[in-house]
């Protein structure tokens, strides 16, 4: 799936793989601050060139972000270009209270959650391909 090595910024490990995926795979970290989010967001506009991406967040690891955090990735999201995000938890109770509060949230692109990593790509490459 790898097709360069990966970014490691202190929470994440961020690669772009041979289908143009921006895989993201949080890290065992704690807190993510506002600089984290900085940083990651940075990784991803330089990898993706600043054009929409297709992006797998694996979100299984410990981690949390702090109030700052949160208002600095809302903003950072409408400067970074999605064209899809598939979100992985650990697992499938996550991932429908996932959904519930997502669907209270309005994106300019598809985003679904997933407890399956594999199930998550397939979805995104489907939307890539337009099948």
């Amino acid at each position: 799936m790898q097709n360069s090595p990966p970014t490691e910024t202190r929470a994440a490990s961020i690669f772009i793989d041979e289908n143009n995926i921006l895989v993201i795979t949080m890290k065992d970290c704690g807190k993510v601050d506002e600089y984290d989010v900085i940083d990651i967001n940075l990784v991803l506009r330089h990898l993706s060139h600043n054009k929409p991406a297709y992006k797998l967040l694996d979100a299984r690891a410990d981690w949390s972000m702090d109030k700052k955090a949160k208002e600095r990735a809302k903003l950072e999201n409408t400067i970074t270009k999605t064209a899809a995000r598939a979100i992985v938890v650990s697992n499938k109770i996550k991932a429908t209270l996932f959904e519930l509060l997502q669907s209270l949230s309005k994106f300019d692109y598809p985003q679904k959650t997933f407890s399956d990593k594999d199930k998550a790509y397939k979805w995104l490459l489907s939307l890539k391909n337009g099948k």
